[in-house]
């Protein structure tokens, strides 16, 4: 079997593939190296987590008052390692009610379909290089690795349980009525 000489998509996803564990291992070690290069790695991804808790307070009413993707760390707290706890990004929300709390605090788990959307379409618009494979792959990764929760997050769409039911209650009557049709 000859070696081809034309360019290998095959080759490039391999290689997409590869630097998607780079990066996985990129970020994981920049936790261990210290604060800079932490919010280096990291500050991509923390613009677009908060972005998204922005929009979706937008659209849901939440009247967002605050934004921010300045690190700062926060006097006195530590994790379960001893090290200082670095807060990369916040949203505040003026209006957290039943309707805003749950979507505005889980908004960036939209980040996963957006991903998905990214790999299905990103060939349409850019030819189909390495460089261009690269790119793809680096959007998907950044995307999915900012979608994410915190556990502040978390706190905040559980803080209206009236608002959880009422989501869950939306959900169960959209799949019911999916499945009947």
């Amino acid at each position: 079997m000859e070696p081809s000489t034309a360019a290998d998509p095959a080759l490039f996803h391999f290689a997409g593939i590869l630097l998607a564990a780079a990066l996985g291992v990129l970020q994981g070690r920049a936790e261990r190296t210290g604060a800079f290069l932490q919010i280096l790695v990291r500050l991509p991804g923390t613009l677009l987590h908060e972005v998204a808790h922005l929009l979706v307070a937008f659209v849901t009413g939440g009247r967002p008052t605050g934004f921010s993707i300045i690190p700062r760390c926060c006097a006195g707290t530590t994790d379960r390692s001893r090290r200082r706890v670095w807060v990369l990004g916040s949203v505040t929300i003026g209006n957290p009610s039943v309707v805003a709390a749950l979507p505005s605090a889980m908004a960036p788990l939209l980040l996963l379909p957006f991903a998905w959307f990214l790999y299905q379409n990103w060939f349409a618009w850019f030819p189909p290089d390495l460089l261009h494979t690269l790119l793809m792959y680096a959007a998907v990764v950044l995307c999915c690795g900012s979608s994410l929760p915190s556990s502040q997050d978390v706190l905040v769409a559980l803080s209206r349980p009236l608002g959880v039911a009422l989501y869950a209650l939306l959900g169960v009557g959209g799949w019911l009525m999916w499945k009947n049709f």
